[in-house]
């Protein structure tokens, strides 16, 4: 077991005796035995202020990790106010950092016995995050997240695909009107295939989610250079009158 301390000043004490998974706090025994890899129950979970006001307990590695609120006297130590976690915890009374004592004041000791005529600290069960939901919460993730993705690169290809073919067909215009110049007559004919490979590039788009890597890793088709086009207000430089 791991115990991780959350300093708080306060004038009360704090006893934990530990017993495989349980934990007597205070007079309270808190059972973790049910608690399975990548399980954590939320601070919410409890009503004891010695779990709900310091952190989840959670199984990582095999191992249980239970946040704990550490009580600060007026004469806290260094030691308290910072504490390091106490790592591969034994069964038995708990040693947390002790405070500054003055020349008379007797160490610490902890109880000889067991603690006796407990009562059964409150658990919310209900609340208990498996790490079988953890996983279905994280895969919705990346599944909004590919979705957006994809949303992003259909509106990107949208938006390529009709500055191309609103200057073809303004070309197009001009060469039915027979004004427009050779110059121009040459971009309209290196638009046209930069036009397909928008076009082609948005129908790939069409396809990833069909692909039996989706959402979890999706192949992206390549991204067509998109093409300077001095006439479009994107192509002029900012200081163009």
């Amino acid at each position: 077991m791991k115990i991780i301390l959350s300093p708080q000043r306060r004038d009360d004490t704090l006893t934990v005796y530990k017993s495989g998974a349980f934990l007597t706090i205070n007079g309270e025994v808190f059972d973790f035995s049910r608690m399975q890899e990548g399980d954590t129950l939320p601070r919410s979970a409890f009503h004891s202020i010695w779990l709900s006001e310091a952190g989840s307990v959670d199984v990582v590695s095999g191992e249980l990790s239970v946040t704990l609120l550490l009580p600060l006297p007026w004469n806290y130590s260094q030691e308290q106010a910072f504490p390091v976690p106490l790592l591969d915890v034994p069964d038995g009374y708990i040693a947390f950092p002790q405070p500054v004592l003055g020349e008379n004041d007797p160490p610490y000791q902890a109880p000889e016995f067991p603690p006796e005529g407990t009562a059964d600290g409150y658990i919310n069960w209900s609340l208990l995050v498996t790490a079988a939901m953890k996983a279905a919460a994280a895969d919705a993730e990346h599944l909004a997240a590919m979705k957006a993705e994809l949303a992003q690169r259909n509106a990107q290809a949208v938006l390529q695909i009709a500055r191309v073919n609103d200057r073809i067909e303004t070309i197009g215009y001009g060469i039915e009107l027979g004004e427009a110049t050779e110059e121009e007559i040459a971009e309209q004919a290196a638009l046209q295939p930069v036009l397909a490979a928008w076009k082609a590039y948005k129908f790939a788009l069409g396809k990833v989610t069909k692909q039996p890597t989706w959402h979890a890793a999706p192949v992206w088709p390549v991204v067509p250079p998109a093409p300077v086009i001095v006439a479009s207000p994107e192509g002029k430089s900012p200081d163009a009158a």
